[in-house]
């Protein structure tokens, strides 16, 4: 038996995030008709959509003051490809809204990564609360890409040769 060379795997380094719609059952008649049971009762969608600018109104007031809860009355199915540390942030902050995602066990994953582009700022200055991004330097744009691309790279290889040693 002899080994045959297998050819590199394409890895994809990427800067942006994808969101897409998938699906959705929503309407503003139902963030209305949600919000104003508490001091209308119910009422029949020809009431609600009777007044459009009142109901505007109310739709804009609902969203500028965060009374979240009429909007959970909707319902949106979102494809999102992010790096893990935007999914991280989705989970910190998660309030009303669920998730799945693609799991490496029942199949084997892409090697998609995130590299941030030159357009990303880079180096934080002030202290926390009081901070903001700046540009960075070429250097640490160069130094960033390759660290984070070698890793990766590393990472994917490791990732390869457990799955063909059969680790799930």
């Amino acid at each position: 038996m002899t080994d045959t060379p297998t050819e590199p795997v394409k890895i994809d380094f990427r800067s942006d995030v994808t969101v897409e719609l998938v699906k959705s059952a929503a309407a503003d008649s139902d963030v209305l008709w949600a919000a104003r049971v508490s001091t209308a009762g119910e009422q029949s969608l020809d009431e609600l959509q009777k007044d459009p600018e009142r109901s505007k109104g109310l739709i804009n007031y609902l969203m500028r003051d965060r009374h979240g809860s009429p909007f959970e009355h909707n319902s949106m199915t979102f494809f999102i490809s992010a790096p893990i540390f935007v999914f991280r942030e989705f989970m910190r902050h998660r309030v009303g809204w669920s998730y799945n995602e693609e799991s490496g066990r029942y199949r084997e994953l892409q090697p998609v990564f995130y590299v941030p582009d030159t357009s990303r700022k880079l180096v934080q200055e002030g202290r926390p609360g009081k901070y903001v991004f700046v540009e960075g330097t070429q250097e640490q744009h160069e130094l960033t890409g390759r660290a984070m691309e070698d890793s990766y790279r590393r990472a994917y290889e490791t990732y390869q040769e457990m799955l063909a040693a059969g680790v799930a």
